[in-house]
């Protein structure tokens, strides 16, 4: 009886072993959505790109973000709320933009032309 519990024991941990570990890393995005990559908004760029605070860098009378940095007049400054970009998309995530049928796609990078994320960040799905 001891050995038939230990091997159900040991059955029921590999499966969760299973579950926890064996979905590919495009199968947990698909499950939670598209991906998204993170904008600065100390600066409104690509937090942890080069460019991300780099000292020196014109910022845009308007908003006071580095000018043409993907959340240039389309982030508040220092806002403490995390802000993304979609990555199916490249508007900012949760925008009313974001993945809106019918808007013309970028040749070059697939991504809604003229959005935030347009040939700035890659495509995904």
């Amino acid at each position: 009886m001891r050995r038939i519990i230990q091997s159900v024991v040991t059955i029921v941990f590999m499966g969760i072993l299973a579950v926890q570990f064996g979905c590919t890393q495009a199968e947990k995005q698909a499950a939670s959505g598209p991906a998204k990559v993170a904008l600065c908004t100390d600066c409104g760029q690509i937090k942890g790109s080069p460019s991300c605070c780099k000292p020196g860098q014109a910022t845009c009378s308007k908003c006071g973000l580095a000018k043409g940095a993907p959340g240039c007049c389309k982030i508040t400054k220092g806002s403490t709320d995390p802000v993304s970009l979609c990555t199916k998309c490249g508007f900012i995530k949760g925008s009313p933009e974001c993945c809106k049928a019918g808007q013309p796609a970028c040749e070059k990078c697939g991504l809604v032309k003229g959005s935030p994320g347009c040939c700035k960040i890659p495509k995904g799905e």
